[in-house]
C-alpha cells in the first residue's frame, strides 16, 4: 500500500497497487489503496509490513472495501432480512446482489476519481480554473480546493465592497498557486524556508501556498493573510504598504472563517495564538506603545500587538472611518512623503512618515491625545479581547518555538494539552522540545499521544522511531519503517551509524 498525497514520488508508487481491493479516503484529502483493510467497531484497521494502524472514523470521509458484500448481519433486523434475500446497504434494504453491484461500483467510480487525482498531482499536470477574481492553480484533491476556493471567493467580495475598490478593467486575476505539501511548494515556488504562504507583491504578481493537512484551519488563515497582501495592493498598484499596517491588517482579516453550509464569510475575528503572545507579554512586564509600534522598521510585534490595534480601531465606532482614511492616505495622500523601490516603479514609506500619517487622521494633536488612544486600546485589549482556547495556546506556542523561545514555547504546548488540545502537531513539537533537555519518556508520551490522534501520518512514526534508536531500543527500525510505508521520507541521520570515513548508512541530508 502506497500514500497518495504525499509527493510525486509516492503518487507515481502508488501505481504499483492499482489492483488493490479497498479504497479509504481521509477527511483530510489524503487516499490510501490497500487489500488489508478490516472494519472493527468505529474505526478501520489497516495491516501494514511493520504494524497494524487502526484509523478512527471520525477522520475517514469515506471508505469502500470489497468485504462490504459479505458482511453478515449483526442485529435481530437484519438477521430477518438476510432469511428473505435482503441486506441493509447505505441506510437503503438492497438484495446481495444488488449490494454486490453497487459495491462493485462505487470501487470503481473511486479508482477512477483517484487515478484522476494521480495524474494531477504533479504540478506539470495541474489542475487550473480560472474564477470572476482569481486564477488557480492547484494539485490537492479537487474536494479539498473546493472549500478553498469558495472561501476565497467569498472573501475577494467582502474585501473589494468594504474597502470600495474598484478593479481596473483589463487587470489580470491572481493566480493562486496550491500545491500538494511543502516539498513540492518551495520546489516549484522558490518561496523562502519557513513560510506556508508567500505572495509575491512584485509583477507578475502571485501567490503560493501549501495545504497543511495536519493543521488545515491554519492553512486557510495563513492564506487568508497572505491574499490580504494582494487586496491591500488593489488599493493602489504602485504602492507597497508599509510593515506596519500591512502585516496587522492581513492578521485581522487572516482571522476569518467560511462556513460551507450557510455560505457565509466571517472575518474580524480572534487571532487566538497572537492574542496569547501579547498577554503573555503583559504578563511579563512588556507592554509595547502606540509610537515604538508604529515607527520601528519590521517589528514582529507588528503582527501581535499590530493586529490588536487593528482589531480595535476597525471595530470601533469612534476610530475606524479614520482608520480606512488613514489607510488610504499612505498612498494618496499628497503631503506624505514616500520613496522608490525597486525598478517597477513601486513606491513606499518609512514607519516614521506612518506614524506622522497616523496622527493626523485620527486626529492625535498632541501627547496627551496618544496617550488617550493607547490607554483605550490597552482596555481594549484587557476587556474585549478575552477568548484564548487550547488552539491559541498551542498557536501561541509554535511562534515562541519559531523565533527561538524554548521556554516558553513548552509552557504554553503544555497548557494547550492541559487544556485538551487535539492537535497532533502540538504534541510532536512539544515531543522534539522535551527530547532536546533530556526528558525522554516525556518526549515518547507525546508523540504516542500524536500518532493516536493522527494514525496514518508518518512523521510522527519517524520521529519516534529514530528516539528510540538513539537509545538502542530494537523497536526504533520498526517505527522508522512503517513511517516509510506511511510515504514519510526519511531525513535523518544517525549519528550512531555513521562509519569512519564520514558516510552516513541512513538516508539523510
Amino acid at each position: 500500500m502506497r500514500l497518495l498525497t504525499l509527493a510525486p514520488i509516492a503518487i507515481a508508487a502508488l501505481a504499483v497497487v492499482a489492483h488493490a481491493s479497498d479504497i479509504l479516503i481521509l477527511k483530510d484529502g489524503r487516499i490510501f489503496e490497500s487489500d488489508t483493510m478490516v472494519r472493527v467497531e468505529g474505526a478501520i484497521d489497516i495491516t501494514f509490513k511493520n504494524g497494524v494502524v487502526r484509523v478512527p472514523m471520525e477522520l475517514i470521509q469515506d471508505a469502500v472495501l470489497a468485504a462490504d458484500a459479505t458482511i453478515p448481519p449483526g442485529t435481530a433486523e437484519e438477521r430477518d432480512k438476510a432469511e428473505k434475500g435482503m441486506v441493509r446497504y447505505e441506510g437503503k434494504w438492497v438484495t446481495t446482489q444488488r449490494r454486490s453491484e453497487l459495491i462493485a461500483k462505487k470501487l470503481a467510480d473511486k479508482k477512477a476519481d483517484l487515478q484522476s487525482i494521480r495524474e494531477h498531482g504533479e504540478w506539470r499536470n495541474r489542475y487550473i480554473e480560472e474564477t470572476k477574481a482569481f486564477r488557480y492553480e492547484y494539485t490537492i484533491p479537487p474536494h479539498v480546493f473546493a472549500e478553498f476556493k469558495d472561501a476565497m471567493e467569498a472573501y475577494y467580495s467582502l474585501f473589494v465592497k468594504a474597502w470600495k475598490i474598484n478593479v481596473k478593467s483589463g487587470t489580470p486575476k491572481l493566480p493562486v498557486n496550491i500545491y500538494l505539501d511543502e516539498k513540492s511548494y518551495h520546489q516549484v515556488s522558490g518561496a523562502p524556508g519557513g513560510a506556508l504562504a508567500y505572495f509575491r507583491f512584485v509583477k507578475p504578481w502571485d501567490l503560493n501556498t501549501y495545504y497543511e493537512r495536519l493543521d488545515p484551519d491554519f492553512s486557510k488563515q495563513v492564506l487568508y493573510h497572505e491574499a490580504n497582501h494582494y487586496l491591500q495592493l488593489l488599493v493602489d498598484t504602485s504602492f507597497a504598504v508599509p510593515h506596519f499596517p500591512g502585516e496587522a491588517l492581513a492578521e485581522y482579516y487572516g482571522a476569518s472563517r467560511w462556513d460551507p453550509a450557510t455560505k457565509k464569510f466571517e472575518t474580524g475575528l480572534i487571532q487566538e495564538g497572537r492574542l496569547c503572545e501579547i498577554q503573555t507579554d503583559i504578563a511579563g512586564g512588556e507592554k509595547v506603545t502606540l509610537e515604538t509600534l508604529i515607527t520601528t522598521e519590521g517589528m514582529y510585534q507588528h503582527y501581535t500587538w499590530g493586529w490588536s490595534l487593528v482589531h480595535f480601531l476597525m471595530n470601533d465606532s469612534r476610530y475606524d472611518d479614520k482608520f480606512q482614511k488613514f489607510f488610504f492616505a499612505l498612498s494618496k495622500s499628497r503631503d506624505a512623503k514616500r520613496e522608490q523601490i525597486g525598478r517597477d516603479g513601486l513606491s513606499t514609506m518609512k514607519q516614521s512618515e506612518v506614524w506622522k500619517l497616523f496622527r493626523s487622521e485620527l486626529g492625535l494633536k498632541d501627547a496627551d491625545a496618544v496617550r488617550k488612544l493607547e490607554v483605550d486600546w490597552y482596555n481594549y485589549i484587557d476587556q474585549k479581547l478575552v477568548l484564548v482556547t487550547e488552539s491559541g495556546l498551542g498557536k501561541a506556542g509554535f511562534a515562541a518555538s519559531d523565533t527561538g523561545r524554548k521556554i516558553r514555547a513548552q509552557r504554553l504546548f503544555k497548557e494547550a494539552i492541559d487544556k485538551g488540545s487535539k492537535n497532533a502537531l502540538v504534541f510532536h513539537r512539544y515531543a522534539e522540545l522535551l527530547d532536546a533537555e533530556g526528558k525522554a519518556s516525556e518526549a515518547r508520551a507525546m508523540l504516542e499521544a500524536a500518532i493516536a490522534l493522527n494514525p496514518l501520518e508518518g512523521k510522527f512514526y519517524n520521529s519516534l522511531g529514530h528516539r528510540l534508536k538513539m537509545r538502542n531500543d530494537p523497536e526504533g527500525s520498526r517505527w522508522i519503517a512503517l513511517g516509510e510505508e506511511l510515504g514519510y521520507e526519511d531525513n535523518w541521520i544517525d549519528l550512531s551509524e555513521v562509519d569512519p570515513k564520514g558516510k552516513g548508512k541512513d538516508k539523510g541530508n
